[in-house]
């Protein structure tokens, strides 16, 4: 069934032609934009970026945290009505504007520029932190070379890799102070050194070299977690592993009222969403910045369903592969799964669990061989490698993008421009190389949460109420306008907070839950049925007849985008169309499930108290995560702010599409 959209004519079919928009309509620039080599080269670094080691530790630890498979319910609920339709947002808007997000959302309003530029940073701050994980993972790529007769690890895995690996120091002095420690670790600083050097070399040259690295990058670490799992799904004990994976449905963990591993088991539903944002790489900037690269005429929905697809299998297999490798541990241990599984969450399946496992592998009933489970460790800690620098030259390039194309560093070569980047990005994960690093990497990925479902937020609030304000004003009237995004506001904002605030975390929790989902329409109709009211007064008072009043109040700037977008990237080209569920889930159903979200997590006990750890590594975490939220209220207010950081010639999103609506048509005739 794909084969219409995937295989068109011999003329549709070339993907590395000239894209039916010229350079000059679609970009300020007057340089030629670099392509990726072909669609599937785009798929690949679309797919690598998506599969990062958040499909290797997070997502398994989630499950475990959750109720085993229930979690399953919140996380594809979140992929299907909230990831792809965001995917498909990001992907669109990338390949019409040929530019990263802060040109794209600048389009559609001046002062929503700091809604790409939020995008921007939340991808920044995560690659400065990430890259230490990778560098980790390097270090025990290393040391799984040493040792004559064992692993160097072999006696306690947790403290070889927190105290030789990782280097932690205390938090606290002993007499109860922070601990200031600056003191770089050496093995985690001169592995962040390679890695930022890898991203350097992956993306100094732009598209055509990167798509070659990520056929590479994503096709070689997916088929060495295929081998992995495979391998450890054939060995005794891997049943009980996968049972606590995927056997155990304990759907109790999905309630406010019950407690998972100290916080509220309602945060799996934003987690679910956090999870998704993460794994398939938006509201990074990343998406937007790769499909710009693609000839605006290419299938967008296809892509986004291929790429959502391929993620979600890749996390699937790793949660398989993590768990099978727990359950042969516990085998080896003699113990019991879940206190195998228990001993150790998030990072510890990778660093702790994994390499405690391929040490017990020479115990009964399996006699593997050194050289063998070297081996095996060797594969592990590569694909690790792989899948983590894949994901970070991504977050790295969604930033870039934007800088390269905008007028800040007009006339500086791309090589520059990158070093740069890369320079500062560097500096940045300074902060993670000394002996409390460990502590600050885990409160930004905490906390950066927070800020993904508020971008997240704002790129449908953007889409779906903004976008054509003025055009929708003229047919309905600003009163009615007002009248109908403020009550979607409104209803967004208060009917979680109250249902919150009656609910809680306590065994009234559900009650509130329902209260709120009670609220919420009540006061979006209620705003509604006075807009309609408004409207039509409006529409008798200036004589329009031209249209239908309900549906240019609820339908008429998402559906002019949805149609507009069809005819040069979809439909009008012969690709697979957005359907007309992704304006409804854009505008009516997304907005107030994240709004929720948020509210949920920052409600949460572990809010501002995350771990427990000290007020400076949660004031970071916190300061990192409401970055975006300042640049949006910044460029709400004070739009020239950002001016050098946009292109030099800025065009508006209504009239790219005009304009690239008409070469579609003519490439589509010509290929008749």
């Amino acid at each position: 069934w794909l084969k219409p959209y995937w295989f068109k004519s011999p003329a549709a079919n070339r993907f590395d032609r000239a894209p039916p928009f010229s350079r000059a309509e679609l970009s300020p620039s007057p340089m030629a934009r670099e392509a990726w080599s072909q669609r599937v080269a785009f798929i690949c670094a679309a797919t690598g970026s998506a599969v990062g080691l958040g499909n290797v530790w997070r997502f398994p630890n989630l499950c475990y945290k959750y109720g085993g498979g229930a979690f399953f319910v919140p996380f594809l609920l979140a992929l299907i009505f909230i990831g792809v339709p965001i995917l498909t947002l990001e992907f669109a808007l990338g390949q019409v504007f040929r530019s990263g997000d802060i040109t794209a959302f600048s389009s559609m309003n001046k002062r929503l520029r700091g809604v790409g530029l939020g995008s921007v940073w939340c991808g920044f701050m995560v690659v400065c932190y990430y890259v230490s994980i990778i560098a980790w993972a390097l270090t025990m790529l290393v040391n799984s070379f040493r040792g004559s007769d064992h692993f160097v690890w072999a006696e306690d895995p947790a403290s070889f890799f927190l105290e030789k690996v990782v280097g932690l120091g205390p938090m606290l002095t002993p007499e109860g102070d922070l601990n200031r420690s600056t003191k770089i670790v050496p093995q985690t600083w001169v592995g962040v050194t390679v890695v930022w050097l890898c991203i350097y070399l992956c993306t100094f040259k732009g598209a055509k070299l990167t798509g070659r690295i990520t056929y590479f990058t994503m096709a070689l670490p997916f088929l060495l977690l295929i081998a992995l799992g495979a391998f450890f799904w054939g060995l005794d004990g891997a049943g009980d592993g996968i049972d606590l994976y995927i056997g155990q449905w304990d759907m109790k963990k999905l309630e406010a009222k019950h407690t998972c591993f100290g916080s509220p088991c309602s945060e799996a539903w934003p987690d679910a969403v956090g999870q998704v944002f993460f794994s398939i790489g938006v509201t990074f900037g990343i998406m937007t910045a790769y499909a710009s690269y693609n000839p605006v005429s290419q299938g967008v929905q296809l892509d986004a369903i291929i790429v959502c697809l391929l993620d979600t299998m890749a996390s699937f297999i790793a949660g398989f592969m993590v768990f099978a490798a727990v359950g042969v541990l516990a085998k080896a241990k003699m113990q019991d799964v879940e206190a195998v599984a228990g001993g150790s969450g998030g990072l510890g399946l990778v660093f702790i669990s994994m390499p405690e496992a391929f040490e017990q592998l020479r115990a009964e009933p399996f006699n593997l061989s050194l050289g063998f489970r070297k081996f095996l460790a060797i594969v592990f800690y590569a694909m690790v490698v792989l899948l983590g620098i894949d994901s970070a030259f991504s977050l790295c390039e969604g930033f870039s993008t934007c800088i390269t194309d905008s007028r800040l560093l007009k006339g500086v070569p791309r090589e520059a421009v990158i070093a740069i980047i890369c320079a500062v990005g560097y500096c940045i994960s300074f902060g993670y190389c000394n002996d409390t690093g460990l502590y600050a990497f885990d409160s930004v990925d905490y906390y950066i949460n927070i800020s993904m479902l508020f971008v997240g937020y704002m790129e449908c609030l953007s889409v779906g109420w903004i976008y054509l304000a003025k055009e929708q004003a003229e047919r309905i009237g600003w009163s009615a306008w007002s009248c109908s995004f403020g009550s979607m506001l409104m209803a967004s904002i208060i009917a979680p907070r109250i249902g919150l605030g009656i609910g809680s975390f306590s065994e009234h929790a559900e009650n509130g839950t329902w209260l709120a989902l009670g609220i919420y329409p009540f006061l979006f109709l209620g705003g509604m049925i006075i807009a309609l009211r408004l409207a039509e007064q409006h529409r008798n008072s200036q004589g329009i007849k031209y249209s239908n009043t309900l549906h240019d109040l609820l339908l008429f700037n998402v559906e002019s985008l949805r149609a507009d977008l069809n005819k040069v990237l979809g439909g009008g080209v012969g690709n697979l169309s957005i359907p007309l569920v992704w304006s409804i889930l854009v505008k009516f159903i997304i907005p107030p499930l994240l709004m929720f979200m948020l509210q949920l997590k920052m409600a949460s006990p572990s809010f501002g108290n995350y771990e427990g750890y000290h007020s400076w590594y949660q004031g970071w975490g916190l300061f990192t995560s409401f970055v975006p939220w300042l640049l949006f209220a910044l460029g709400l207010a004070f739009p020239t702010l950002y001016d050098n950081l946009m292109p030099e010639e800025e065009v508006t999103l209504k009239t790219l599409i005009a304009g690239g609506s008409k070469d579609a048509a003519a490439l589509q005739e010509s290929d008749i």
